[in-house]
């Protein structure tokens, strides 16, 4: 048999594709590295020349979803022509449609409630934070410059939103999730989802309702079995 060499990016990059599909089958728990190097038909060495342990590789898998949300929402700003506002509503709508469309893969991280996980789920935050900063920060600069927005610094108004959307959304999670019933969890999140996003108004001096936060059935229905998986988990 000839040996197949390839470049380290591009077996990386396999491993993770190979984790990512076993982890929409049996979830991040009961996927192992065996699984991993026996489905991708490369010895164990070979994995931990890229990875030091499985939980290493849940990050890479963790921060590629987060990198994905990134430039489907960078993509979304960049091909919407308007004013900061307009722009603004296309990342809220493409956020949104991403993690809908995703649900499955948004699933699979329940685990990261677990307790002993909580420093894993903030580091993981911090990635996506400052992966979004950039095009939220141009986009307020924007805002700033064509009137759309009133903020005194567009560093701080950009890291005060992040906060909204990171841990602002987490504290909302945890809060849904502790509700005993699938539809008041869904109520939780409709009526908290409004108050981050009038917090989100207000910090960048724009009016009540200027931006739309769209929360109809089919959000609901994908959530819906994140609720549950999350519960479990803590339970």
């Amino acid at each position: 048999m000839v040996r197949v060499t390839k470049a380290p990016e591009v077996r990386r990059a396999e491993l993770l594709d190979v984790a990512s599909e076993l982890v929409e089958q049996v979830g991040f728990d009961r996927m192992s590295v065996e699984a991993v190097t026996r489905a991708a038909g490369v010895a164990k060495g070979t994995f931990y020349h890229y990875f030091s342990s499985k939980d290493e590789l849940l990050y890479a898998l963790l921060e590629r979803l987060g990198d994905g949300l990134a430039g489907h929402i960078s993509s979304a700003v960049a091909t919407t022509r308007g004013t900061a506002t307009v722009r603004l509503q296309a990342l809220v709508d493409a956020a949104a449609d991403y993690k809908t469309t995703h649900a499955s893969r948004y699933s699979s991280v329940s685990f990261l409630y677990r307790r002993e996980n909580q420093l894993l789920r903030h580091r993981l935050y911090m990635v996506w934070a400052e992966a979004t900063r950039p095009v939220l920060l141009h986009l307020i600069q924007q805002g700033v410059a064509d009137g759309s927005f009133a903020v005194l610094d567009t560093e701080s108004a950009a890291d005060a939103v992040l906060t909204l959307w990171y841990e602002g959304a987490d504290r909302l999670w945890l809060r849904a999730i502790a509700e005993p019933a699938a539809d008041i969890f869904a109520e939780v999140l409709v009526t908290g989802g409004a108050g981050l996003k009038q917090a989100q108004e207000r910090i960048l001096g724009m009016p009540d309702g200027a931006i739309e936060l769209v929360v109809d059935q089919k959000m609901v229905e994908a959530v819906t079995p994140l609720y549950h998986a999350t519960r479990e988990v803590m339970s």
